[in-house]
């Protein structure tokens, strides 16, 4: 009698994403919470270890204590290995190892690596982790080693550790740092005259929020002799994100000389143009820009909800969202049937995502924003706001909520971060699972008034 196999049950490739997460989170809280990893050689609250777990691996950086003051050299290295792990992604790094002791690579591990990333379907899977990760690993080391410049020379060998940890917090848009060794909650203010070290960390979260699939086609470039779409929208709204918030910021030190009237001209500039790369997912503060005042808070939170782009170390709903999010609406003012960018036709399908991201995103970031405010009425609802775009975004810029806040916020925040991270579809669809809809159900065609 033959023997049947019994059909092996995997998990969809939204359900690994989600629940790899939450693993590493775990585990990253479990590690933090042992008395070897804070500095007073005592237990860590484990809440406050669930949160900061949450927050490296999520590559968002909002810190309930500082990195420096609070955690020993080994606390911090798990938060780095967390931050490069939350950075490239956990299907990533699975798949890149496997391929590295030569592993068999099943279709749905590569596609739901190669979904992580690229997004473009299963072509040079070994080719695409190989380079991602050595791209990823060249440029945090080549970033170390201009950071050392400044860095070992006030810091002796420590410096070493400080510039690696703040290359990887920085290509992956963390926002961790260890400056809080010339006080607690400093952060890059100690750089504010120096731009040395502001110019190159923005370098390196630059190159980190590109994405790789633009890195993949920069450095094809001189063969190929040309880019997609999809590079071509990135390195567009990028630069015109960047100089806008740059512009912004510098007016906002401009109408606040409380605060800035020491700055001189070129320090404004460079400050501003670190903040505006800074809020798009790093979340680096060389200077209080991002909570200057209620309209620098605004902008910031529009920055960070904008965030960085596909497939690479950043957050938010992406810049190719927001660009197809105008396009859309461009093309309906001018009475088009199809949506156009760059003299290209965008799929319908891809529209219909994208409106998906951006309701998905503001129904999380509202509902987030209510359980927020309401365990915290005290706290300025602008306040409130900030703090939860800044964990949806997994940027790191923070009001000064998390820090106070219990336990029921920080573990909501904890969530919201998480959701950021992985993104409210793939969380809906881990959900969900694999149920697909009856394609060929036939359904009346509906009219409905609009505007």
């Amino acid at each position: 009698m033959p023997v049947l196999k019994k059909k092996r049950k995997t998990l969809a490739p939204a359900q690994t994403l989600a629940l790899g997460f939450l693993i590493i989170i775990l585990i990253g809280a479990f590690l933090l919470c042992l008395p070897f990893s804070s500095k007073s050689r005592s237990f860590t609250d484990f809440v406050d270890c669930i949160f900061t777990a949450a927050s490296a691996t999520c590559v968002t950086g909002i810190s309930v204590v500082d990195t420096y003051t609070h955690w020993s050299i080994f606390g911090q290295a798990v938060i780095m290995a967390l931050i490069q792990v939350g950075g490239l992604g956990f299907i990533t790094l699975v798949t890149f190892f496997n391929l590295a002791m030569g592993k068999k690579l099943g279709f749905l591990q590569a596609s739901n690596a190669v979904g992580d990333l690229t997004m473009t379907g299963l072509s040079s899977t070994k080719r695409i982790f190989t380079r991602v990760v050595l791209l990823s690993f060249v440029v945090e080391t080549l970033g170390a080693c201009l950071l050392m410049v400044r860095l070992v020379p006030g810091y002796g060998g420590y410096g070493v550790f400080m510039s690696f940890f703040t290359a990887v917090s920085a290509f992956c848009n963390a926002g961790f740092d260890l400056f809080g060794i010339e006080g607690a909650g400093v952060g890059m203010s100690i750089f504010a005259d120096d731009p040395y070290v502001l110019l190159v960390t923005a370098a390196i979260i630059i190159m980190g929020g590109l994405g790789f699939v633009v890195w993949e086609e920069l450095l094809a470039f001189r063969r190929t002799k040309t880019l997609s779409l999809h590079s071509k929208i990135v390195l567009v709204m990028t630069g015109l994100l960047i100089a806008a918030g740059t512009v912004i910021y510098i007016i906002v030190e401009a109408t606040e000389p409380e605060i800035f009237g020491g700055y001189s001209f070129g320090q404004r500039i460079y400050t501003s143009f670190f903040a505006s790369v800074s809020a798009r997912t790093a979340g680096f503060s060389a200077a209080p820009l991002p909570t200057a005042n209620g309209f620098s808070k605004m902008i910031t939170i529009l920055l960070m909800f904008v965030g960085a782009a596909p497939g690479s170390t950043g957050g938010g709903i992406k810049v190719t969202t927001i660009a197809i999010v105008f396009m859309t609406a461009w093309s309906v003012i001018k009475g088009r049937d199809d949506i156009r960018i760059l003299k290209h036709s965008i799929h319908k399908q891809t529209v219909y995502k994208t409106m998906t991201v951006l309701c998905l995103a503001l129904v999380f970031m509202v509902a987030g924003f209510f359980c927020v405010y309401m365990l915290n009425t005290e706290t300025d609802s602008l306040d409130t706001l900030f703090e939860v775009v800044s964990a949806f975004s997994t940027t790191g810029f923070s009001s000064g909520l998390s820090e106070s806040s219990g336990h029921a916020t920080k573990l909501i925040l904890s969530f919201i971060m998480y959701v950021g991270r992985i993104g409210p579809i793939s969380l809906m669809l881990s959900l969900t699972g694999r149920k697909t809809a009856n394609k060929n159900e036939i359904l009346p065609k509906g009219e409905i008034m609009v505007g």
